[in-house]
């Protein structure tokens, strides 16, 4: 029985009560198959990102992200067209809009031109709808300027959760991660940057590479690349393509 006393009883024991429901309320939301608030939505699990695609033809993709600058795009799409490499370029929506010609550049050579969303952010610190207006915002920019539909997108750092890949995904996205890492990013010297990407190189990957100017050794680094992994027996492709071929193989020949 509750009694009101000098001691307080009542009030411990409604203290005592509210504590044992806030329990109760946090075993509810961390239970099984339960989200906590502000939690990654229920739904069927998304793809994982792609970083290598299963095949056994040597071949593999090399990709550029493009976020700042007008020096080292050029410098690397001349390489690139000198030495008849196809290669897909991750654009991102305001360094395209303010560099138009040179997207125009990248499409006349004919080169895979994807998105590298718009702000540069970490989409994991993102909601869904902030995830979903980047990304469609710099795939209006980019059909404006290419005049071509984008389905992939490279994540800014190549940051993602679970919760932003149901996103892309339900845009009809792929997010286009990668398996081999050139860390030209880190500028750490080109003999660095070309011994890494022969050593790591496999079939089927993507290499991530940046044709930003922050990056200051890549079109330096690039030609060893390119006659490195040409003379390890490696076709170059662009992502798409690297697909097209995956999926091939995996098809049923018509019996001879």
């Amino acid at each position: 029985m509750w009694t009101i006393s000098p001691d307080r009883t009542v009030t411990r024991r409604l203290a005592v009560g509210a504590g044992l429901l806030a329990i109760a309320a946090g075993l509810y939301f961390l239970a099984p198959g339960r989200s906590a608030p502000g939690a990654a939505p229920e739904g069927a699990v998304p793809k994982p990102p792609l970083r290598t695609v299963a095949i056994v033809k040597k071949e593999l993709a090399l990709t550029f992200d493009i976020s700042w600058g007008t020096v080292m795009p050029p410098k690397v799409i001349a390489i690139l067209v000198r030495e008849k490499v196809p290669a897909t370029f991750f654009l991102s929506g305001p360094w395209s809009g303010q560099h138009p010609e040179l997207v125009a550049l990248l499409k006349r050579d004919g080169f895979q031109i994807e998105s590298h969303g718009q702000a540069h952010v970490n989409y994991s610190g993102l909601s869904n709808a902030q995830v979903q207006e980047n990304i469609s915002k710099a795939q209006t920019i980019l059909e404006q300027v290419a005049g071509t539909k984008t389905d992939m997108v490279r994540p800014p750092n190549g940051d993602y959760n679970r919760r932003t890949l149901q996103v892309a995904e339900s845009m009809g996205y792929t997010v286009v991660l990668w398996g081999t890492d050139s860390r030209d990013w880190m500028n750490p010297g080109v003999g660095a940057i070309t011994s890494r990407v022969l050593r790591l190189a496999h079939p089927g990957d993507v290499v991530l590479l940046h044709a930003s100017d922050t990056c200051k050794q890549t079109d330096l680094a690039l030609p060893a690349i390119i006659s490195g992994l040409r003379s390890q027996g490696y076709q170059f492709v662009t992502v798409d393509q690297l697909l097209q071929d995956a999926k091939a193989a995996q098809e049923p020949q018509p019996a001879a």
